[in-house]
């Protein structure tokens, strides 16, 4: 058996991972006028394909699972070359549905030839060849083979050549030898892999890019192309500055794209491929194969080098490389065995090639030829650079992209910037990384000056001040309410006017600073009024502080006076004296937390707040019957707007007590009680409070803002579904910056929720290091100016110094604050939150942003919330954990679980955390944000100690574990790459697997499941049908002929899919599976939650069929589940081409219904069973039913029905006493609903005829394209 070569390993490996495809074709498309002898084409091409073996060659795979060559003997080759007739404005389509085709490498040859007919004398011919059979060199020989068989045939005789000295076989074997025994250390092998070792090591991985979406757990390999070109006097420049500096123009082509990617966000440590020929003998000049080899470039841009350095090291790199370019990189990748990843390509994630040969010389007899470029759909990479000099003198560039990752307007501004940086290093190669600009001038003015054109009228006076002249405006109105005690405004003003005097008379003004340590109350309020009123700032002391803080805080802060109880001010003038206060003057000082444990005193002036204010009230339309709440702890700065807002434009503010933030139904009633209209909430307390029937019936509210940390986009979708009569507001803003500086209002289907734009007269930039503004897309540091920005920390000038910094886009003594968030713009305009600059980690040389974590598992609804760091519990180990609060009821444990299918299913297996760990609360400092320092260690005994199988499918994958690794010892939790796996041994565990146990898996489910517990359950649905002819398993096969799409049919509310049986004969030729619930085994639980069955149904039919388009079909209860399935799947990426709903409503109905006891759910399965079998014998079934349905009625009526963004065909049993249920699907589906009705009651949905009118309807829809429905 021939081997196959090393590159061609990789190739082949891919081809099992993804299946056919065309991700790794190349096409060759010529443009012919003239009189084309198709006869002597199709001779021609023969010839040339019995020359050159390696596009004969079929690539098979042994008993064990290795790979190898099989050459097509010259009597069997037959070639299919046809013609055929296509309209002028047909050809691109029909070239690239050619150029698309999915090679079966073992079942044909790697190249396809057609040639199409447009009109009289014009032809195009489309040569496809598998890169594994030839790679962008093999375009000469192949052409000068090509023209020279050609030329003959058309002249009656057959080509004559010289005989090829080789052939690729050869070389797959000279190869072997070549690099000699990797354990030798006087081996090619040995030594270059000891250079290329020490080169990668510690590779960081994924490359940084400014990506429009999040990367799919699996590449899609969807890709598009963007074409641009470098004018020929750029290429001049590039070719004398890479002559000065004994370096090539792909040198500085490299080093351009290098400094490009550091200043998109790339980081310091940039790893760029690059292909070689490989064609090291001049015997394999003439031969069409595949030789290429593949290098990494891996540049060092620490320092902020000049482009001329980087040039050099980027030219060291290259030569040392070129002489240690004899390993394959298929092998380095084995030997390397970075983390493993479906993500992404290994070691690098962009590839540069220059093109230094220009294209054959196609010289066809009688014809006129011109290639014509192609684009197969495809990306190998995440962005792939080619670039060809041309004969003008310019440069022909294109970048293929993955359109998994990008659109195609961030590509082309990519090609602007790649531009741009080569103009500049060339004009100036002296000049620093950091001074390179990758902004375009019409960005800079739109980042800098449009996005922040902010100019409002200068907020007048102090906090008290228009309050003082509300008082005189509406005197009697009510301005607090606190319990069952009310004040007017005249009333409140009174006491706050003695607070002041009570206060001047103890020496307290103008300048002064008060501590006030009570808890929310009137009290409090009055006494704040007070200290603002009497010129001082206040300090508010939270009066749980241990004592040792607070005298940090007072000596901080020079507080002069601590009020820790009410005063009496009964005795005291109602007309303070009173001193004029600058607006400059300090209103308040509030601590924050310090990263060396001191805490921080922001000290904030009327300006600053009173602008906030000010915005605030115009922005939300406050108005005089607005009832706001006091909620906030007042050490925490939301406060402020809570309590000096409302009456400031004769609202009322409602105090509430001081235990309301712990009691959600407690919080809701008082809201409805007191007609509340505006409540702050932090994320956690807004999960909370939604989760509780209460909320719903706060009709009272007009907006939230929510504020404090990241807001899932999936709790404000559940905000604007539960309080749809209310807006949703996400603010942000740092103490430093006067509560909140950016603000961004939420609409049901957002998919993402930014921080927003900055509010009058302030400014946001997203700056990088150099201070410059970065470009839409990329994740730079957010810093913030304008008139809130606090004066500093309180006797901490250095600390001051160091956050509040000169502004660069401002007049001369401007400042502004670096937050420490890393941030991004949109094309909105909007900026939105990535997480925090300190908190970006890197795990086995991954990269990772624990908030992307945070957000996919924050998107479960019995998620509260959840914060994903690094713990280092055990020297070495690094870890990701995820803590996560469940919401009220939700069992943590069994969360935990689900939580970690759901990351393995959406996250790449890197971000994946090693623990997830179910708390009741997080641990949070004074502030109130999360104290990371006291989050606990995860319990890691599970992972720490070996664990041996625990059944005989275990069993047997740890013995195939163990002996395709060659490793004695095998536990369930080892993981295959971790012990020394690679892609070739992976598909030799597959075979074994295919061997041993019957069940025929992908190569991608090891990548996806590389322990032996996760492979093990993987197979269990994998199972070969023998196994799971089982009436009661998760998945019942229906009906498995045929080759379509299958129809999946969901359980009703008893959990068994058997009412579906009906529907095989009128469905014919289409697979049909139902699902059904879980617990009929004896073994597994019931589903904890609609939103766990759905996850895990979905995981189910994914896995069994894991590409669309999908087919979901369910009644009654089961449609509940269905459309809610259909939402998961389209959530996914996944395409829903039909969804069918039979009678039944949306999950608010259940609600309505009365608990459903288990005697009376075991009578009803009783009766519904008792249509398909006998069931006085099955009492244990009739027990595990009526368990279920009692389940699945009680999880349903706790679940919110999300939206489906696509079409609904329903079915409406006619002879129901209601009205069609159709219209109360309508709030939960985007796309049509087209009703049919059924002759027929509820229960008879499934019986023959019924059946039969609605698998007749099916029918059509089933076989329709999904775009044709649509268009009907």
């Amino acid at each position: 058996m021939i081997p196959l070569s090393f590159a061609q390993r990789r190739l082949w490996f891919i081809h099992k991972l993804e299946g056919p495809s065309a991700t790794y074709n190349i096409p060759f498309v010529l443009r012919l006028t003239g009189e084309l002898d198709i006869e002597a084409l199709r001779a021609a091409l023969h010839d040339v394909v019995l020359r050159h073996e390696s596009l004969r060659t079929l690539f098979l795979e042994n008993a064990a699972g290795d790979p190898y060559q099989k050459i097509v003997p010259a009597r069997e080759l037959t070639l299919d070359v046809p013609l055929i007739d296509v309209a002028p404005e047909d050809v691109a389509a029909e070239v690239e549905k050619a150029a698309a085709y999915p090679f079966r490498l073992a079942a044909e040859l790697p190249t396809r030839t057609c040639v199409l007919r447009t009109g009289l004398e014009e032809y195009v011919l489309v040569l496809v060849a598998h890169h594994i059979a030839c790679d962008g060199e093999s375009s000469a020989p192949f052409g000068r083979d090509f023209v020279t068989a050609y030329s003959a045939r058309r002249e009656g005789r057959e080509p004559s050549w010289e005989p090829l000295p080789v052939q690729y076989k050869d070389y797959t074997m000279w190869q072997l030898e070549l690099l000699g025994d990797e354990n030798d250390p006087d081996s090619i092998a040995a030594k270059q892999l000891a250079y290329w070792l020490k080169e990668l090591a510690d590779v960081p991985q994924p490359l940084r890019l400014p990506l429009d979406r999040p990367r799919p757990p699996i590449a899609s390999h969807q890709g598009d192309l963007v074409e641009f070109r470098l004018e020929p006097e750029l290429l001049a420049e590039m070719e004398r500055l890479a002559a000065r500096h004994g370096a090539t123009a792909s040198m500085v082509v490299q080093a351009a794209l290098a400094v490009l990617l550091n200043r998109l966000g790339g980081g310091e440590d940039v790893t760029i491929g690059s292909p070689i020929a490989g064609r090291m003998d001049d015997a394999l000049t003439d031969l069409v194969g595949f030789f290429v080899n593949t290098w990494v470039l891996r540049t060092d841009l620490s320092g902020d080098p000049a482009f001329t350095e980087v040039l050099e090291r980027v030219r060291d790199k290259a030569l040392a490389a070129y002489d240690n370019q004899d390993i394959p990189f298929e092998r380095l990748v084995e030997v390397l065995n970075p983390g493993r990843s479906t993500a992404y390509q290994p070691l690098f994630q962009v590839l540069c090639v220059w093109l230094n040969t220009s294209k054959s010389d196609f010289t066809l007899p009688g014809l006129r030829v011109a290639f014509e470029p192609t684009a197969t759909g495809t990306a190998k990479f995440d962005l792939h650079f080619t670039l060809a000099p041309e004969r003008s003198g310019g440069v022909l560039a294109s970048i293929e992209y993955a359109t998994d990752l990008f659109d195609r307007s961030t590509v082309e501004a990519v090609a602007r910037r790649f531009t741009s940086v080569l103009r500049q290093v060339t004009a100036d190669p002296s000049a620093r990384v950091g001074s390179v600009d990758v902004v375009e001038e019409w960005e800079r003015e739109w980042l800098v000056s449009e996005v922040n054109a902010t100019a409002a009228p200068a907020a007048e006076g102090t906090l008290v001040s228009a309050f003082e002249a509300q008082v005189k405006v509406s005197p009697d109105a009510v301005a607090v309410v606190d319990g069952d005690r009310s004040w007017t405004y005249a009333e409140f003003g009174a006491w706050a006017d003695r607070v002041a005097a009570w206060l001047e008379a103890r020496g307290v003004g103008a300048g002064s600073v008060v501590g006030v340590r009570l808890a929310r109350s009137a009290e409090l309020v009055a006494v704040l009024y007070g200290v603002v009123k009497a010129g001082a700032a206040y300090v508010p002391i939270d009066p749980e502080l241990p004592a040792d803080r607070v005298a940090v805080m007072v000596t901080a802060a020079g507080v002069e006076l601590v009020i820790d109880e009410a005063p009496d001010v009964s005795e005291c003038s109602p007309v303070p004296a009173g001193m004029p206060v600058h607006p400059d003057a300090p209103a308040y000082v509030i601590f924050t937390s310090g990263s060396s444990g001191t805490p921080k005193g922001v000290v904030v002036s009327h300006r600053a707040i009173m602008n906030r204010l000010r915005w605030g009230q115009a922005h939300f339309g406050m108005r005089t019957d607005d009832r706001v709440m006091f909620v906030t702890s007042p050490s925490f700065d939301v406060s402020v707007p809570e309590i000096f807002g409302p009456l400031q434009v004769g609202a009322t503010m409602v105090v509430a007590p001081p235990d309301a933030r712990r009691e959600p139904s407690a919080l809701a009633r008082l809201i409805v009680r007191e007609r509340v209209t505006q409540v702050d909430f932090v994320p956690s307390l807004l999960d909370a409070f939604l989760a509780v029937p209460e909320a719903a019936e706060c009709t009272s509210l007009r907006w939230i803002e929510v504020a404090g940390e990241a807001f899932p986009p999936a709790l404000a979708q559940r905000a604007a579904q539960v309080l749809p009569w209310c807006a949703v507001h996400n603010v942000y803003g740092p103490t430093e910056a006067a509560v909140e500086v950016t603000a961004f209002e939420f609409h049901a289907g957002d998919a993402v929720v930014p921080i927003g734009r900055p509010v009058w007269n302030t400014e946001v930039y997203v700056l990088d290091s150099a201070l410059r503004p970065v470009p839409p897309g990329v994740a730079g540091e957010l810093y913030l100016a304008g008139v809130q920005l606090a004066h500093g920390y309180a006797g901490r000038g250095g600390l001051s110094a160091s956050r509040f910094v000169p502004c660069p886009f401002g007049p001369p003594g401007e400042r502004m604050y670096r937050t420490g968030d890393l941030v991004r713009w949109n094309w909105q305009g909007e900026v939105e939150y990535l997480g925090r600059i300190d908190f970006q980690v890197k795990i086995r040389g991954f990269r990772i942003e624990p908030g992307e974590v945070e957000s996919v598992l924050s998107e479960h609804p019995l998620v509260a919330q959840t914060v994903v760091m690094v713990r280092e519990d055990r020297p070495g180990d690094r870890r990701l954990v995820a803590y996560i609060v469940p919401v009220a009821g939700a069992d943590g444990e069994a969360l935990a679980q689900v939580l970690g299918q759901l990351a393995a299913g959406r996250l790449p297996e890197y971000m994946v955390p090693s623990s997830i760990v179910a708390l009741p609360v997080m641990p949070r400092n004074t502030s109130g944000k999360v104290d990371r320092a006291a989050l606990p260690a995860p319990d890691y005994a599970g992972g720490a100690s070996f664990r041996g199988p625990s059944n005989p499918r275990e069993r047997m994958l740890c013995d195939l574990f163990g002996e395709v690794l060659g490793v004695d010892q095998v536990g369930v939790d080892d993981d295959f790459f971790a012990l020394g796996g690679h892609s070739l041994l992976a598909a030799r565990l597959i075979t074994r697997i295919r061997k041993d146990l019957g069940v025929d898996l992908s190569i991608r489910a090891v990548f996806r499941h590389p322990t032996v517990a996760a492979l093990a359950a993987r197979l269990l649905v994998s199972a070969p049908p023998e196994e799971i002819q089982d009436p009661f398993a998760v998945v019942l096969p229906l009906a498995t002929e045929g080759g379509k799409p299958p129809l999946w049919c969901i359980h009703p509310g008893g959990g068994l899919a058997w009412t579906y049986f009906s529907y095989v004969q009128h469905l014919a030729g289409r697979p049909l599976y139902g699902i059904q619930a879980r617990g009929y085994d004896g073994r597994e639980p019931v589903a904890p939650s609609v939103e766990a069955m759905v996850d895990h149904y979905a995981d189910i039919i994914v896995s069994r069929q894991p590409d669309g388009p999908y087919h979901i079909a369910g009644w009654s209860y089961g449609g509940t589940v269905a459309h809610a399935l259909a939402a998961a799947l389209d959530a996914r990426g996944h395409r829903v081409a039909l969804l069918a709903l039979l009678d039944c409503t949306p999950s608010y109905v259940f609600q309505q219904l009365d608990e459903l006891p288990e005697a009376d759910a075991r009578a009803s399965i009783e009766d519904f069973l008792g249509r398909f079998m006998n069931v006085k014998d099955f009492d244990s079934v009739l027990d595990t039913a009526a368990g279920v349905l009692s389940n699945n009625m009680a999880i349903m009526k706790r679940y919110t029905q999300p939206v489906f963004d696509g079409d609904v065909l329903y079915f409406n049993a006619a002879q129901k006493d209601d009205d069609s249920w159709a219209s109360t699907w309508e709030p939960y589906v985007r796309g049509s609903i087209q009703e049919f009705d059924v002759d027929c009651a509820h229960l008879d949905m499934n019986m023959p005829g019924p059946a039969a009118e609605i698998c007749a309807v099916l029918a059509r829809h089933l076989d329709m394209d999904l775009m044709d429905l649509i268009t009907e």
